[in-house]
């Protein structure tokens, strides 16, 4: 987590903690009666992160005093941490925060030994992402249009542009991968992948690359180095609504949202699952965790457990032929 995002959560958790005095609390653990782990795919202070340590800051009350640990575990656009959470007990004490749109792309795009529909089990959905296209505050580009403009001047004069995204088969890589195929810019370009949001922003801001994905709730902490071009989306962001999106600028693109869900691994009892989610909407109807994220400029989307699966199976459905296609530009 940067200092910025230290001091800003540490802030959001003392208000959190003096919301919740003096709440009683359910007495219900869901049947679990140790410490929960709540596995994140990603490096301390990106999106995922936040919400995973938001949620953890304020489920206790929902389940009588039960604490839950966010354990980062980065790498490989989340794949890492759905093996390790794969092969966990079914016993409610390891769940995963997952961001499902690189979730569910990865283990679509290559063969990660992960099947999420048979390895996982969704609790519940929290929240909602988009990603967005940026460049450097001081780089001149404004627009979309200057950023395609940008990379075909340099692919004419054979140069390749490099960008940053967050792993290969993430949301942001096969969205902004989706993009340029569809701008016949794929061939000028060069992607770079990092470990988590917090490294793709900072190969940007360093100049080792020359635009990046990133998720639109992280833009405005960064406004003064980097800009947002557009939106890979049909409607503006409902907590940044100042980027335009790609479908009103009349540039070719997929849609790229990712639900964020807390997730358990196949085989956990199904009582615990409706318990749990019962929990997590307390959770996320409470004035405490609808404050921090308000201040996280996150967003609050929730779900329960059919309506997470039936989601989740839709945008599967959708995305298959994006993903045939980004894997036939990639010469998978």
């Amino acid at each position: 987590m940067t200092k910025s995002n230290r001091r800003i959560f540490g802030v959001l958790l003392g208000a959190g903690m003096a919301a919740l005095a003096g709440t009683a609390a359910i007495a219900d653990t869901c049947g679990v009666t140790r410490p929960i782990k709540l596995i994140v795919g990603y490096g301390a202070g990106g999106g995922t992160d936040s919400y995973a340590r938001i949620l953890a800051s304020v489920m206790p009350e929902f389940l009588d005093d039960t604490p839950m640990v966010v354990v980062n575990k980065p790498g490989g656009a989340q794949v890492a941490a759905m093996k390790f959470v794969k092969e966990a007990a079914p016993d409610g004490t390891t769940l995963q925060v997952v961001a499902m749109g690189g979730g569910l792309m990865s283990t679509m795009l290559r063969d990660t030994g992960v099947s999420w529909f048979e390895d996982f089990v969704p609790i519940a959905q929290i929240g909602l992402t988009n990603q967005a296209i940026v460049v450097r505050r001081d780089s001149g580009i404004e627009t979309t249009q200057q950023l395609i403009d940008f990379i075909r001047q340099k692919g004419a004069a054979g140069e390749r542009v490099r960008w940053s995204h967050p792993g290969r088969g993430s949301v942001s890589h096969v969205g902004v991968t989706a993009f340029l195929e569809k701008n016949g810019l794929l061939e000028f370009t060069q992607d770079v992948p990092f470990d988590g949001g917090a490294n793709t922003r900072n190969a940007l801001i360093s100049g080792e690359v020359d635009f990046s994905a990133s998720g639109a709730h992280t833009v405005p902490a960064f406004s003064d180095v980097q800009h947002a071009v557009g939106l890979l989306a049909e409607e503006r962001d409902a907590q940044v609504g100042d980027i335009p999106t790609l479908a009103e600028q009349g540039i070719e693109y997929v849609p790229t949202e990712s639900p964020i869900i807390l997730a358990a691994p196949a085989g956990v009892d199904p009582a615990f699952v409706t318990c749990m989610a019962a929990a997590v909407r307390g959770a996320t109807e409470h004035a405490a965790f609808t404050a921090m994220m308000k201040k996280a400029e996150q967003a609050i989307v929730y779900r329960d457990a059919p309506a997470t699966d039936a989601k989740l199976r839709a945008l599967a459905a959708a995305w298959t032929p994006v993903i045939a296609e980004v894997r036939k530009a990639l010469g998978q």
